[in-house]
């Protein structure tokens, strides 16, 4: 009864103390200080956030002006996009002030007004200042704007076709363009530049490439790799990251054949990857697929002792059943499919010789019946060039009348030997029709150039 009296006259005392009116009351949002006091101390920050302020609600404050671009400080630092143009129309100006000026029209949505500044003075020789603003102008949507600027870019012979060409593809494909022949006019841009050109960059590649993975064109793609490869630039590891992401955007392993009845259909285009025991043919078709546990890698020879079928860009694929294949809801155009086939190595491995006569019967099989090989590469280790066995598989490979393509593919390059040029001309002696490409799967070198002379492979006939 005690307790209930004094519950019962607490509640008298409140309703009679004048309370603040809503509009004027809020939660003190301060920020807490650092706990220091255990649970006790958490307990007093979060009462102390749970405060109620009846003091008056500060006046808000006067919104802040728009501050001009850092570069336009020579023009006054224009605060409004007209006031911007009208002192790049009514000064002498730089390349960099014009760049910072487009940069500035278009971060405040004027793009014609960008369109129509960009065209006061010329930037071709500023390679920084031509980047900066073709970049903001094809990130704007404008890429057709910077499209006249080209032939001033290469008339000048100072900024490196890419600069211009590889934000004008991107801005263009995430617009969902083809643009084909502006991609070719690109490789013989790089083809032909000049010796006072600056030196090359991966990065236009690398903006160009992930386009065409958002808009999912493999010849596109492959018509930015032809650009990398006649710019003569080095490999980069975000590079060869895109690659394989648009090239290889899944791998599934079908079927571990000891025989030609094993053998999946043959309505898909297969590739073949041959060579000698202990060359790095695990590693490369891992470096090759962007994948780190595709085929299995040993330090003991012959580990693959089965011809290994990969799956690479197949559709939606049942996990019980390989053959019940779905169309995706938006495929690729086109949809580079094909079979990546690992064979066992020849020569040197721990197995008996009855099993290596009967790898070597199966692969010329291999090669002489199956109608939709494309491509064989034989791989071949640059530091000990060619042995008894890389001959015998160049004679197996004759004999079996094989009518496809045949690449010789270097391996192990990243380590220095002093037989590198040696090498390579006794490859080119053994097979002067085939194309040589050199690889590292530790360092990823090569990798572009693998997938280039696998184009036929790839993409549709």
């Amino acid at each position: 009864m005690r307790l209930t009296a004094a519950m019962l006259w607490l509640a008298a005392a409140r309703a009679l103390v004048p309370r603040a009116p809503r509009a004027t009351r809020r939660v003190a949002l301060q920020a807490a200080p650092i706990n220091k006091g255990g649970k006790r101390g958490s307990r007093r920050q979060r009462h102390e956030l749970r405060t109620l302020d009846f003091s008056e609600a500060p006046a808000p404050k006067p919104k802040a002006r728009s501050k001009a671009h850092p570069g336009l400080q020579k023009l006054g630092s224009p605060t409004t996009p007209e006031a911007t143009l009208s002192a790049l129309q009514s000064n002498e100006i730089d390349a960099p002030t014009l760049a910072a000026g487009v940069a500035s029209l278009c971060a405040s949505q004027r793009r014609d007004l960008a369109i129509e500044a960009i065209q006061l003075h010329s930037l071709a020789r500023d390679p920084r200042s031509l980047t900066t603003a073709v970049t903001a102008l094809c990130r704007a949507a404008a890429p057709k704007a910077c499209v006249p600027l080209i032939d001033d870019v290469l008339k000048e012979g100072i900024a490196r076709p890419g600069r211009i060409y590889g934000p004008i593809i991107a801005g263009l494909l995430d617009k969902r363009r083809r643009p084909y022949d502006l991609l070719r006019d690109w490789v013989q841009a790089e083809a032909s530049t000049s010796e006072n050109c600056e030196l090359p960059s991966h990065i236009p590649f690398v903006r160009a490439l992930e386009a065409c993975r958002r808009s999912k064109d493999l010849e596109a793609a492959y018509l930015v790799l032809d650009a990398f490869d006649a710019s003569r630039c080095e490999d980069h590891a975000d590079l060869s990251r895109e690659i394989s992401s648009i090239f290889a955007r899944s791998v599934r392993f079908i079927v571990g054949a000891v025989s030609s009845k094993q053998l999946p259909s043959t309505d898909v285009k297969e590739v073949a990857f041959v060579g000698r025991s202990n060359v790095g043919k695990s590693s490369l078709v891992n470096m090759f697929l962007g994948r780190t546990k595709a085929a299995y890698v040993s330090k003991k020879p012959g580990k693959s002792r089965q011809f290994n079928v990969f799956d690479v860009n197949s559709a939606s694929v049942d996990s019980r059943r390989a053959s019940s294949v779905v169309d995706e809801a938006s495929p690729w155009s086109p949809s580079g499919r094909f079979r990546l086939v690992d064979v066992p190595g020849s020569g040197y491995a721990k197995v008996s010789t009855d099993a290596r006569d009967e790898w070597k019967v199966f692969l010329r099989e291999y090669l002489g019946t199956r109608d939709n090989l494309q491509a064989v590469c034989h791989l071949v280790d640059s530091r000990v060039g060619l042995q008894k066995t890389d001959l015998e598989l160049f004679e197996l490979i004759g004999e079996s009348g094989f009518a496809g393509d045949v690449i010789i593919v270097l391996t192990k390059v990243d380590k220095k030997s002093a037989r590198a040029a040696e090498v390579l001309a006794a490859v080119r002696t053994a097979s002067p029709k085939a194309r040589v490409v050199s690889t590292s799967s530790k360092e990823g070198i090569g990798r572009a150039a693998l997938w280039r002379a696998l184009k036929g492979v790839v993409l549709p006939s």
